[in-house]
């Protein structure tokens, strides 16, 4: 599957997709009920006020209109689309309209990943089939159809604002301001419900490095105001944080429980009782693996190095060594050996 901190404009506004389409409101007379997952809604879609009926031509990027019906068949895949899975999803509250949120975000973004491969227009319809193959409810395909436009027209708007000299002119936190007022232009409530939690780690980001600047703070303060910082995040992104940190604080304490004289029974106990047996077993696995890597780089560097003494021709010597490198590793192990030798001469090693 294909994966997409503070997200610069100029590259943002580089896989913009071309179009500019119409303006949708939230019915706010609706109060829309829990999310659930388009799978537990098995209701067969049907037009709703504003659904396109089948093989009508409906406006695509640019206001190009194109005739692909819900029966047609669309083109093979683009190239970058091809053996992945479809990211995101998309989700209806329990009186059948759109809930706007990042997995819709990340829905529509895995087709436009192949701008540039495709027209905007052709993007669009693979867009509406896959809509279409998730049997929506009425209400939710009519505002899924019309969010997807409303997001086109953003990502229009947000290439047009990227080529303007004030936006070069501006700095981060200008820019983000910028994109969110763009985003309510053009999404009105849908916006905060997709890219709010984007929104929040941003300001977040944008406040740490004014912290990281401010010459009047000490260490200390400096250092409390990032853990406040941290707070207001929203959870989720907390967790996901907190996840990814973990096993960097594992491997300190571990660092530093064997700098101190603890022996492998030692960091296993410690293991046993912070991340439990089964995580244990694969860190020991990992350590195994990491040992005999080590062991096998260095007799290979041994055999390198004789080579060096008894080899006085430059290039049979250079040739012996890439026997060697090609009969002790596989490609991907050859790449790690020429990564460690780069880091250890960059370190002063070689």
């Amino acid at each position: 599957m294909k994966s997409r901190a503070v997200i610069l404009v100029v590259a943002l506004c580089a896989l913009l997709a071309a179009g500019v389409f119409s303006w949708w409101k939230v019915r706010a007379e609706d109060s829309p009920g829990p999310a659930v997952p388009l799978t537990s809604v098995p209701i067969a879609q049907a037009p709703g006020p504003r659904a396109t009926p089948a093989g009508a031509p409906v406006a695509g990027a640019g206001g190009v209109p194109t005739t692909t019906s819900p029966g047609e068949a669309l083109p093979p895949l683009p190239g970058s689309l091809r053996d992945t899975e479809e990211d995101g999803a998309v989700f209806v509250d329990a009186s059948g309209h759109l809930v706007p949120n990042p997995d819709l975000l990340r829905f529509f973004n895995y087709y436009l990943s192949a701008t540039g491969e495709e027209s905007p227009a052709q993007i669009r319809e693979r867009i509406l089939a896959s809509l279409r193959a998730k049997k929506l409810p009425p209400a939710a395909m009519d505002e899924a159809v019309q969010v997807l436009d409303d997001y086109l027209a953003y990502l229009e708007a947000a290439r047009a604002f990227g080529r303007t000299p004030s936006a070069g002119a501006m700095d981060t936190a200008e820019r983000l301001e910028a994109l969110r007022k763009l985003r309510r232009e053009h999404l009105g409530g849908s916006a905060d419900g997709m890219f709010g939690q984007e929104e929040a780690v941003d300001a977040v980001a944008v406040e740490r490095l004014k912290l990281q600047k401010d010459a009047s703070l000490t260490a200390d303060e400096r250092e409390k105001r990032m853990a406040a910082l941290e707070e207001r995040l929203p959870p989720a992104v907390r967790q996901s944080r907190e996840e990814a940190a973990r096993p960097l604080r594992q491997m300190a304490v571990e660092q530093e429980l064997l700098a101190g004289g603890a022996t492998p029974e030692d960091l296993h106990q410690h293991r046993l009782s912070t991340v439990g047996p089964e995580a244990t077993e694969r860190l020991e696995a990992l350590d195994q693996e990491r040992a005999q890597w080590k062991q096998r780089l260095a007799d290979f560097r041994a055999k390198r190095e004789a080579l060096g003494r008894t080899q006085p021709d430059p290039a049979l010597r250079q040739a012996a060594v890439q026997r060697l490198l090609f009969d002790s590793f596989t490609p991907e192990e050859r790449l790690r050996v020429e990564a460690a030798d780069s880091i250890e001469a960059a370190s002063g090693g070689g």
